[in-house]
């Protein structure tokens, strides 16, 4: 009988209780977004070795993403209970029995009968599939807020991207017809504040165009919204837009003549404008000079 000690440790946790799977992480995830639910899709990508090292598939050598469904035995058992630990960004090796794999047929010719494997996976993110028909106004609102709740936290960690992605699911869940007046207004208040949160994940981002769509839909909820005119006049800034720029800062500027930021933004605005006209005869006087 030789001693297993050193081998196990070396694999990691023990995911599955039964010595069926093990898991080892080699670079941490995001924990602000949890991990993936029962029936979510996943995206991953893979490298799956046999115990002696050699290479049996990687998905890395596809394009695209592989995806899965959590929890609905669409996969080996190992990357069910393994990829349901996983955070975000989690990278990790998942050791699997052959009871957690192929089991004692294999998968031949690569795969040996009754063969542990090792598989590097990488988790990209997942996508929840609601059932969104069958949801009550009260679930939507609680599922919007919920999402919210999360985008704020990893926009609190500064994962623009992330956090960009929850805003806008809890917008499009709050984008919806409600019958009672409560519920109607608080799903626009929640609407509109997902929508700016996410403008301001764009601006961080550099996407300026998405800000612009963001803000743009807020206006038409609210045409007064201080915050989307000058996120949306400070994306257009950077766009090079200088006319629709200081037209959303002028605009802010009066509705908010205390704020500084607001000013500060037009003067921006202004000075970049007149730069690139400078720029512009420069080029001019060269080429016709």
């Amino acid at each position: 009988m030789h001693d297993h000690g050193h081998d196990d440790g070396d694999k990691g946790d023990d995911i599955s209780g039964d010595g069926g799977c093990f898991k080892k992480i080699v670079k941490s995830g995001k924990a602000a977004g949890g991990t993936p639910p029962s029936g979510s899709t996943v995206k991953v990508h893979y490298v799956g070795t046999l115990l002696d090292g050699s290479k049996f598939d990687s998905s890395r050598d596809r394009p695209g993403f592989f995806e899965f469904t959590i929890g609905e035995g669409q996969v080996i058992k190992g990357w069910d209970v393994g990829v349901a630990t996983m955070q975000k960004g989690e990278v990790a090796i998942l050791t699997c029995r052959s009871d957690y794999a192929y089991g004692a047929r294999g998968h031949p010719p690569t795969i040996p009968a009754d063969a542990t494997l090792k598989f590097e996976v990488e988790l990209f993110g997942w996508k929840v599939e609601r059932n969104e028909a069958a949801m009550s106004e009260s679930e939507r609102l609680a599922e919007a807020a919920s999402s919210k709740a999360k985008g704020t936290e990893a926009f609190k960690s500064g994962e623009w991207s992330e956090a960009q992605e929850l805003y806008a699911d809890a917008a499009g869940l709050a984008d919806f017809r409600f019958d009672e007046p409560a519920k109607a207004a608080e799903a626009k208040a929640l609407r509109t504040s997902c929508l700016l949160n996410q403008a301001q994940c764009s601006l961080k981002l550099g996407d300026w165009r998405d800000c612009v769509a963001s803000c743009t839909t807020v206006l038409s909820i609210d045409a007064a919204n201080v915050k989307a005119l000058f996120r949306r006049g400070t994306a257009l800034t950077h766009l090079q837009e200088f006319e629709d720029a200081k037209s959303d800062l002028r605009e802010a500027s009066k509705l908010d003549p205390k704020s500084k930021e607001i000013r500060d933004a037009f003067n921006t605005c202004k000075e970049k404008a007149s730069a690139v006209k400078s720029e512009e005869k420069a080029m001019m006087a060269k080429m016709f000079g």
